[in-house]
């Protein structure tokens, strides 16, 4: 079985983003369903999925079943710090990786045998 990490970097408030958005939730959930193993992990412009509304409908649903399958690795820190984006605080309950300085960068799961798909 495969190991993989989906990065979705898709802004919620643009329709195809979304819609890009939430088809890579429905394929991360989907395989996870099939046996293998899938993370999601929510970075730039994604970080704002969890608080934001999107002109697309099944971005929420999509994202809920993540959640509910327990498939959300986290969420970048980076990105949501103050002198970025500025979500930390609205993103309670979330783990939140990196911070101010420093992304994230999948060392540890690329060692583990995760291919990263970048969404």
């Amino acid at each position: 079985m495969a190991k993989m990490l989906f990065v979705v970097m898709d802004d919620p408030s643009n329709l195809e983003s979304s819609i890009r958005a939430a088809h890579a939730f429905h394929y991360a959930v989907s395989l996870s369903k099939a046996g293998h193993e899938v993370k999601v992990y929510l970075d730039g412009p994604g970080v704002k999925i969890p608080v934001s509304d999107s002109p697309y409908r099944g971005l929420r649903p999509a994202f809920e079943e993540v959640l509910k399958n327990n498939l959300l690795l986290g969420a970048c820190g980076y990105c949501a710090s103050p002198p970025h984006l500025n979500l930390r605080d609205r993103l309670r309950g979330l783990r939140l990786i990196g911070d101010e300085g420093h992304h994230y960068a999948f060392e540890d799961l690329i060692q583990q045998g995760y291919q990263i798909i970048i969404a």
